[in-house]
């Protein structure tokens, strides 16, 4: 009778161990209706708000539809953390994973959280969220000491930063290997709306939600945006970036393009760059001020920069132009929201900006990007720029 007593008990210590483990791990089998994938990288002056953003994030999981997961970095030596934010049995979780990293601006750093991610969260839908400061044109996600080691954070002065293109590239190969799943990749940091910036993340979602101008923090959108997502399941990534315009405070202007016509931007601006480099030298526009400026880089409206600049030149592209924003306004941006705190400025901005060097020795400083090597883009700015 002992055997068999012993035999019952090992039985019931299992089954209370795929309890618990049921109730406290989400199920790799388990496919949601939506994810939304954070990356906060605060290990700046931004530390503060984030466990209040998370928090923010977990009250809207008001069922086991949906899921939040965030690969967090704050300013502390304990390095970064994935946190995964799901429902089970009736009760919101929230389970860590400590990493032994503090480099949230490595993009293997990312790409291992992605590999993560497929690994352990399926779903039908997916929106990327990629917090934290904007910096200059091919700059994201500042990570101030990237180092536990305090000598090697002293090369960064102004910190360390992920590439946007190799951001673009990881992305877009996750958007690939879940079938194109992820419906909207929102770039929640400032002046991300540069076309030069926006074509890295062709191929990376669906829509792309982005501001020309300064985003301000924490926002206020989280909550109600995943409790929509759970509570609406065949929502499409337009439906989330109009909750996100319409739930967020701490923003002025927001815009929203469509990744099919984006990758048709090198095409559709070609006319356009051809009637201005046709010329041997170009005068530079008058009267045209910048929207957006980190360090020494200024990005204009892009609506405003080519217009003063084929005024300053008898015209030369009016035609084209036209017919270059009439695709822009119609086709390749979905929406633009400006919040009420936003003045004259921010109302007359097209959406969309352009970065423009301000001397000539600049003008090749982003000759890798993907628009410059498919456009002459970084050719215009040569005739125009300043020796």
């Amino acid at each position: 009778m002992g055997k068999y007593e012993n035999h019952l008990k090992l039985l019931l210590l299992l089954m209370l161990i795929l309890f618990l483990i049921a109730v406290f791990l989400p199920s790799k089998e388990k496919t949601y209706d939506w994810i939304f994938i954070y990356y906060m990288s605060y290990d700046n002056d931004l530390s503060g708000l984030g466990n209040t953003i998370i928090g923010k994030l977990q009250e809207g999981i008001v069922n086991s539809k949906i899921a939040v997961v965030v690969q967090a970095d704050f300013a502390d030596n304990k390095g970064m953390k994935r946190i995964a934010l799901y429902r089970t049995f009736g009760k919101t979780k929230r389970k860590e994973f400590p990493l032994k990293n503090e480099d949230s601006a490595d993009p293997n750093q990312l790409q291992k959280y992605f590999h993560w991610i497929g690994e352990n969260f399926k779903a039908e839908n997916y929106c990327i969220v990629f917090l934290d400061h904007g910096g200059k044109l091919n700059d994201m996600c500042r990570d101030s000491k990237p180092f536990q080691n305090q000598e090697k954070n002293k090369q960064f002065t102004s910190g360390k930063w992920l590439s946007a293109t190799e951001v673009g590239r990881i992305v877009a190969d996750f958007n690939q290997k879940t079938s194109g799943k992820v419906r909207l990749l929102f770039l929640q940091q400032c002046g991300r709306s540069a076309i030069q910036n926006l074509y890295n993340f062709t191929d990376a979602a669906e829509y792309i939600l982005s501001s020309p101008v300064i985003v301000g923090v924490p926002n206020t959108y989280y909550t109600q945006t995943i409790k929509f997502a759970a509570e609406e399941p065949d929502i499409t990534g337009i439906n989330i970036a109009q909750i996100i315009m319409r739930e967020d405070k701490d923003y002025t202007l927001y815009t929203l393009i469509e990744n099919n016509e984006l990758k048709r931007l090198p095409e559709r601006i070609s006319a356009v760059l051809s009637s201005f480099t046709q010329n041997i030298t170009l005068k530079p526009p008058q009267s045209c001020s910048p929207i957006f400026e980190f360090e020494d880089e200024k990005f204009y409206d892009l609506k405003s920069y080519f217009q003063a600049l084929s005024s300053a030149n008898n015209n030369i592209a009016e035609k084209e132009l036209r017919i270059f924003f009439d695709w822009c306004d119609n086709y390749l941006i979905v929406s633009k929201s400006l919040n009420a705190s936003g003045d004259s400025i921010e109302a007359s901005c097209c959406g969309l900006s352009v970065y423009t060097p301000s001397i000539q020795k600049e003008s090749g400083r982003y000759n890798f990007l993907p628009l410059y090597q498919q456009t002459n883009l970084e050719k215009l700015f040569q005739l125009t720029v300043k020796e």
